[in-house]
């Protein structure tokens, strides 16, 4: 026993010892097997104990809900309603400026265009809000991608939806300008196009099987370069978003307006120094 135990202090005293020569960068980046097992059995992870520098190409995301509630609940009051609103607290950057950047641009008020007062004064005075959700879609490579979902009832139940791609090195909402060869905007627009009139093309033989005639929507409908401001991105590809804009009562036979393209089919339109840049095939290797 009186063996083990010394064998243990000598190992402690030679750990120290190369602790204190190595940084702990180097000795993450050197440890093969960052676990080591002492001579009593004792399993020690190296890592969990060396200092990590903080990330700073994603954000951390904290769902916030509150509860709108007009009238009281139950039988006797017809007219009590309830809406639940979902938002995205965001945190974790270093750099504060860009932090508050990013949360401004991913806030109620710049996506839908109020405030969560002003959603809660004009909720006392309407019917229509019953629930605003939101998705992320994206959030690595300093860059964090939403779809906001509002919801509500009027005549009929309707959804639509607002999305938002933010840069987390400048904080700042992304457009087309920022992330495509602007001698490339004619180009791009050609090939959502193309994908999109193929798309209505199969939506109005579905409408006329189901009695439904939507040629009229449809008419002179073109994906044009003012609205490449619209896309989603993953680590696949660009879903560029176009909302055609039906009425409630044929929302179910609207296409899907969105059309997705592959890096590699848009490599030559990319900006290399973009935000997009890191998913081009010479940066591969910079990926999270």
């Amino acid at each position: 026993m009186k063996f083990s135990f010394l064998v243990l202090l000598l190992f402690a005293g030679e750990q120290v010892l190369l602790d204190s020569v190595l940084p702990s960068k180097a000795y993450e980046l050197s440890s093969p097997n960052p676990s080591v097992i002492t001579s009593e059995g004792v399993t020690i992870d190296r890592l969990a104990l060396s200092p990590k520098p903080p990330v700073n190409d994603r954000v951390l995301i904290e769902p916030k809900t509150v509860t709108f509630t007009r009238g009281k609940k139950g039988q006797d009051y017809p007219d009590y309603k309830e809406a639940t609103i979902k938002y995205p607290q965001v945190a974790g950057l270093t750099d504060q400026t860009v932090l508050q950047n990013v949360q401004t641009a991913v806030s109620l008020k710049s996506v839908i265009g109020q405030s969560l007062n002003e959603l809660r004064t004009e909720f006392l005075e309407s019917w229509w809000l019953s629930e605003i959700d939101y998705t992320v879609n994206y959030n690595q490579n300093s860059l964090l991608d939403l779809t906001f979902t509002i919801s509500g009832v009027g005549a009929y139940p309707s959804t639509y939806e607002k999305h938002r791609l933010v840069s987390l090195k400048t904080g700042k909402a992304l457009r087309a300008t920022d992330v495509f060869k602007k001698e490339a905007f004619g180009t791009i627009a050609v090939m959502v196009d193309k994908a999109m009139q193929a798309e209505m093309k199969a939506a109005i033989a579905s409408g006329d099987q189901g009695g439904a005639d939507i040629r009229d929507q449809l008419a002179n409908k073109r994906f044009q370069i003012k609205n490449l401001n619209a896309f989603s991105i993953s680590d696949q590809g660009v879903t560029f978003l176009y909302d055609f804009g039906f009425p409630h009562v044929i929302k179910a036979l609207e296409p899907s307006g969105r059309y997705f393209f592959s890096y590699d089919q848009l490599k030559t339109c990319i900006k290399p120094d973009g935000a997009l840049g890191v998913f081009l095939p010479t940066a591969a290797g910079t990926r999270g």
